[in-house]
């Protein structure tokens, strides 16, 4: 019993293999011409999740194989391409995670110190000279 990814993926497969090596192909894997033209229609329709054979056949010429199977190909390179991308931002987001919680570790440590420094009063005789006009002591 084959999921729906890997009818899609056999029906790609087949549709890539050479003209000639088809029969060899579904011998290799256990599959009938039938079973492969009736995935195939399906795959072709969209139909392939909901199980629904679509009527009439799906005969397509080598070209569109051929073209069909560029397509899933630079499909999939794009699809690593994605991937590797998104690796990458998450990395990125997680650097800037990490220094922005390290800010906010420093922001609190200054708020803390300036608390104790108001507390202590050592603030005090800076801010009052200030207002005073003469210069900080």
């Amino acid at each position: 019993m084959f999921t729906v990814e890997q009818k899609r993926a056999l029906v790609y497969a087949y549709i890539a293999t050479p003209y000639g090596s088809k029969t060899r192909f579904l011998q290799e894997r256990g599959l009938g011409k039938e079973q492969m033209r009736i995935w195939r229609s399906q795959v072709f329709a969209d139909t392939l999740e909901l199980g629904l054979v679509p009527r009439g056949g799906f005969m397509g010429s080598r070209e569109e194989s051929a073209a069909l199977a560029r397509l899933v190909r630079a499909n999939e390179a794009l699809q690593q391409q994605l991937a590797a991308q998104q690796a990458r931002h998450a990395q990125a987001m997680a650097a800037r995670d990490a220094e922005v919680a390290t800010q906010r570790r420093a922001v609190d440590a200054l708020g803390k110190a300036i608390e104790i420094l108001h507390r202590s009063g050592a603030g005090k005789s800076s801010q009052d000279s200030a207002a005073d006009g003469r210069p900080p002591a």
